[in-house]
């Protein structure tokens, strides 16, 4: 598996953010000055009251809002802003500039689906937020390759479709940071790339919490 050009991580809006899966794939693959990363909130439509309560996470603002916070030192204490700025400085580590994208609509696999044709990804990986039926739906309809994160915390992968075939290949991918954490020093990509071969796969210490 090559390190990807277009990576597009979808995350349950509805849900509090967490930047431990964006880490987890910033140290297991090589980002190049083409490469991309998109953050993807999705929600269904929502009454106002729930809405509000979602909008004051950071799928309400863009890095850009970074600079009109740190221009103003009460906001230095805002959850939303502490949030944030471990993004910024977490992407500014590795060298890259991801884009933070909120979108609501029904059904909601129809609009990811439509989310990943329009964004051209060439790499999709779902928080563990997602319903294994929409997995399942996503892995017949998306021509590049899945990360999923299950119920345990493990990150499932799910080759791309064949064109000669309708069935799915789906390997699991037993790897969290601190199993990483604890691996030799050897190129992060190069690393992923043999632990995606068919094999089992070792135990690991904790949880993605993603």
């Amino acid at each position: 598996m090559d390190d990807p050009k277009r990576v597009l991580v979808v995350m349950d809006a509805l849900k509090e953010f967490s930047v431990e899966l964006l880490e987890w794939v910033l140290k297991n693959f090589s980002f190049g000055d083409s490469s991309s990363i998109t953050l993807l909130g999705i929600m269904p439509w929502l009454n106002i009251p729930l809405s509000a309560k979602t909008w004051s996470d950071i799928w309400s603002m863009n890095l850009e809002d970074l600079s009109t916070f740190q221009e103003k030192s009460e906001f230095k204490n805002d959850p939303k802003y502490q949030k944030v700025q471990r993004l910024f400085e977490l992407c500014q580590q590795y060298g890259v500039v991801p884009e933070i994208k909120t979108e609501m609509g029904h059904p909601l696999r129809l609009l990811v689906v439509e989310q990943i044709s329009s964004l051209h990804a060439t790499l999709v990986i779902f928080d563990r937020h997602h319903d294994r039926k929409h997995i399942e739906y996503y892995a017949e309809k998306i021509p590049c390759n899945m990360l999923v994160v299950n119920d345990n915390g493990e990150v499932d992968l799910i080759k791309k479709r064949k064109h000669s075939s309708s069935e799915v290949d789906e390997t699991p991918v037993a790897e969290t940071p601190a199993s990483m954490e604890s691996r030799p020093k050897l190129a992060i990509s190069e690393q992923l790339k043999k632990r995606l071969m068919p094999k089992s796969w070792g135990q690991h210490d904790r949880d993605i919490k993603c």
